[in-house]
């Protein structure tokens, strides 16, 4: 899986892993229009890394995938697929 680090702004900055309401990438602000799926790895087996994904769909209509991992406060932005993949 590829990722990129992403600057995010969530619903309620005091807690990191909020709802993502808008981010950072290259350069660029992107505003989260709508949150289309959330799902969570790791929580249940021991021997993972917790992850939360959010499947988001920005107000430019691009539907991306962000994740966030508490362990390191770090979200990501999930590049597989992406057009705009370097």
């Amino acid at each position: 899986m590829d990722l990129e680090r992403i600057t995010v702004d969530t619903r309620d900055a005091y807690q990191e892993a909020q709802d993502p309401v808008a981010f950072h990438w290259r350069g660029q602000h992107y505003t989260v229009a709508q949150i289309l799926d959330r799902w969570y790895e790791g929580y249940r087996d021991s021997t993972r890394m917790p992850l939360r994904y959010f499947k988001v769909r920005t107000e430019d209509g691009e539907e991306l995938l962000l994740r966030y991992h508490p362990f390191f406060r770090a979200w990501g932005l999930v590049l597989r697929g992406h057009p705009r993949k370097r």
